[in-house]
């Protein structure tokens, strides 16, 4: 492939421009990745820009299992991505039109990785989260090798291409002229200031703001909430964004369930509740409601409050009750109470995901280093686990009773839990962890339209600014299913390429 055109060192009369590209994209992760490739596919010369250095770089996607959803019947989709994202029978959480570009990009995400040479398997036909009309149109792909496999993959591609990336490279603001057309990106690369003029477009592909912790405070709906993604999502873009007058949605949007959150380490870990052994084991719990060791999940005081087997991507809104009288929130954090078994079964993380797919951190084999640490509670009865963990003793050993009689009559009445994963807490010691609010991204950003235009106040386009990935994602308060945000990094990172690289060059 021909090598990306446009890069070279410029000075104008109003600005030092240290270099120069048709489309400036900030970020490679997926979204990042896929603008790129579709800019430069379009006759672009591009230029990436990355905050993390080369040889610890480590995106959202890079942390990711690599699911992506892919659409069969588009007609469906639409109408369960409008079931989705509708408040009321007037009012939408992404309007229509951005809806239908979702699903119409959607289903042709397959097509596209794989005639760039990606090896992708079928995982299920037909298997959005929720039982809404129009489930049926979303089937669910999986990269080989996780989200390592995923980005080795991209890397690839933007590579073969020639497209420059500017590692170590953090964009601070937008440059724009008179007329509020983007101009290009002003940024700090390793401690010096440079700026890359874009004469085409920019393209914000930066992530959220996990890793911001006034914007979580803010925005939020429960804090803390923790991330297993990268750290350096800091909430860049929407910064950036906003400085030229960007409207913001979805910032209050978290399709997230519970993370383990060590003391001691910077990054959330995905709890393995189930004791499966590896990727595929996990999938098939997940699919059939089994479990391989019993556990429940308990408030702050000791008590059920749900199924065990909750949906991952809206559990959250269930985290964020409020006690209007003891003036708390009493399910942050909640804990996680097992017995020897599930000790026994292996490390308490997903091994697949977030840092410990890249052995960020080194969980041990049998759980002893962690419970060293303090980071898991041990006891040899119920009723000393409650003075450990602060909660009344007559309430957490009923808590525990209850629950294990819903076992041995395979019926959870209060919170239905399915049969196959009733499985009593009777072999002592008992263990218990806490559990938070948390998951791999947030949603909010800047707003865009079915374009990947940034929207500003007014509902009217910034010129010559676009953005994809979890950077203003298209996803409100429910989330299609596990693979909606790297499907729609695909899907809306080519819808922002190959509008950018269609603008017609401004010259200054």
């Amino acid at each position: 492939m021909a090598k990306s055109k446009g890069v070279r060192l410029v000075i104008t009369d109003k600005t030092l421009w240290h270099s120069i590209a048709d489309v400036v994209v900030v970020g490679f992760g997926a979204s990042g990745a896929a603008a790129a490739i579709a800019a430069h596919d379009n006759g672009a010369g591009v230029v990436l820009l990355e905050k993390q250095p080369a040889d610890s770089h480590f995106s959202n996607s890079n942390m990711s299992v690599g699911m992506f959803l892919s659409v069969s019947d588009v007609a469906a989709a639409r109408t369960y991505m409008e079931n989705l994202c509708r408040v009321n029978p007037e009012l939408y959480w992404t309007d229509k039109e951005t809806i239908h570009a979702w699903a119409e990009h959607l289903s042709q995400n397959k097509e596209w990785l794989e005639r760039q040479g990606a090896r992708i398997r079928l995982m299920a036909n037909g298997i959005g989260e929720h039982d809404l009309p129009g489930r049926e149109g979303i089937d669910l792909y999986s990269f080989r090798g996780l989200g390592h496999g995923l980005m080795r993959f991209l890397k690839k591609q933007v590579a073969t291409r020639g497209i420059p990336i500017m590692y170590h490279t953090r964009a601070e603001r937008l440059l724009t002229n008179e007329r509020r057309e983007v101009l290009g990106v002003a940024a700090r690369c390793q401690d010096k200031e440079t700026n890359v003029r874009a004469s085409k477009a920019a393209v914000l592909c930066s992530g959220g703001f996990e890793y911001d912790e006034e914007m979580k405070l803010n925005y939020l709906k429960v804090y803390p909430t923790y991330f297993a993604g990268s750290t350096s999502n800091t909430g860049d873009g929407i910064r950036m964004a906003q400085e030229v007058g960007a409207s913001l949605w979805h910032m209050n949007c978290c399709s997230a369930c519970f993370v383990l959150k060590p003391p001691d380490f910077p990054i959330a870990l995905g709890p393995n509740f189930k004791g499966t052994k590896g990727y595929l084991q996990f999938l098939i719990a997940e699919a059939t409601g089994n479990s391989y060791c019993g556990y429940i999940i308990v408030d702050r005081h000791g008590k059920r409050y749900t199924n065990e087997q909750f949906k991952r991507h809206t559990l959250y809104y269930e985290l964020a009750l409020y006690d209007s009288r003891r003036l708390e929130y009493p399910r942050v954090p909640s804990y996680w109470i097992f017995d020897r078994r599930r000790i026994e079964a292996g490390p308490l993380p997903l091994m697949f995901y977030g840092p410990m797919l890249h052995r960020m951190y080194r969980w041990s084999e049998d759980n002893s280093e962690e419970i060293r640490k303090g980071w898991i509670a041990r006891a040899e009865t119920v009723e000393e686990m409650a003075g450990k963990l602060g909660m009344e003793v007559a309430v957490l050993r009923e808590t525990v009773q209850n629950y294990n009689s819903c076992c041995e009559h395979k019926h959870d009445p209060e919170f239905g839990r399915p049969s196959q994963a009733l499985i009593p807490l009777r072999e002592p010691p008992f263990f218990a962890i806490k559990l938070w609010p948390g998951s791999a991204n947030t949603q909010g950003g800047p707003r865009r339209n079915q374009k990947a235009q940034v929207l500003d106040a007014y509902g009217n386009p910034i010129p010559r600014l676009y953005a994809a990935g979890e950077l203003g994602s298209v996803y409100g308060q429910l989330y299609p299913m596990g693979g909606g945000n790297l499907a729609e990094c695909f899907a809306f990172g080519r819808i922002a390429g190959e509008h950018a690289a269609r603008e017609t060059s401004n010259p200054g």
